[in-house]
């Protein structure tokens, strides 16, 4: 993890996670591969889930379950998970609470901003599209699959800021996983931790947490 200062100046490039920061839908990722686990014998509740599950690369989590439940899971792991996901999340996903008017207020600021998640391309897009949020990133989605760097490796907030021409110490990532936080530390850049619960604790002690939404562009103009 980089040890480097971070300056002061205000961010170029706002690097957004998907699952439980722009969209409602980690609690659907972390039951559908639970679901993968309940197959191998192994029960899990909400908590473990978030545990175990959250910002981390499908596959992964499937090999810890496996360890878990010593046994070695379905052929077709991936996609029975990806499809119970599906199924819980259904034909309706809602962006976070307050972030359309977050990404209205950026925008209108002048913040140029993408989406750099641990998902498949057209997982990240489907989610933002039926959101309604889709407009504000255009083109600027960066998938952990197309670079092969799952966080926490820093590599896939690297790639995206590269892509956009910013340099790292120009970013600031808007994470809710320890796993995002600690790749967009590792990559030098500047993190917000979001956490719907007020009483959460920063995953880093260097990490500033926030609890709504609507107070993100505040924060990120006080950077």
């Amino acid at each position: 993890m980089s040890t480097e200062p971070l300056t002061s100046r205000a961010p170029k490039l706002v690097i957004f996670d998907l699952d439980g920061v722009l969209v409602d839908t980690q609690a659907a990722e972390n039951a559908g591969i639970a679901y993968v686990g309940e197959l191998m014998g192994l029960t899990l509740d909400e908590e473990r889930q978030h545990e175990l599950f959250s910002g981390k690369k499908m596959q992964e989590c499937i090999d810890l379950m496996a360890d878990l439940a010593r046994t070695s899971p379905p052929a077709d792991a991936v996609p029975l998970a990806r499809a119970k996901c599906e199924e819980l999340i259904g034909d309706r996903i809602d962006p976070i609470d307050g972030v359309a008017q977050a990404l209205e207020a950026l925008a209108d600021r002048g913040f140029a901003m993408c989406v750099a998640s641990n998902s498949p391309r057209d997982i990240i897009e489907r989610r933002l599209t039926k959101a309604r949020v889709l407009r504000h990133f255009g083109t600027r989605i960066y998938s952990a699959y197309e670079v092969a760097a799952w966080k926490p490796d820093p590599a896939l907030f690297r790639w995206a800021a590269a892509e956009c021409g910013v340099p790292a110490d120009d970013c600031v990532v808007i994470e809710d996983s320890r796993v995002g936080v600690d790749a967009a530390l590792g990559a030098g850049m500047r993190v917000l931790q979001y956490t719907a619960d007020p009483a959460g604790t920063p995953h880093r002690d260097d990490v500033r947490p926030f609890f709504s939404m609507r107070d993100l562009p505040r924060l990120i103009a006080e950077l």
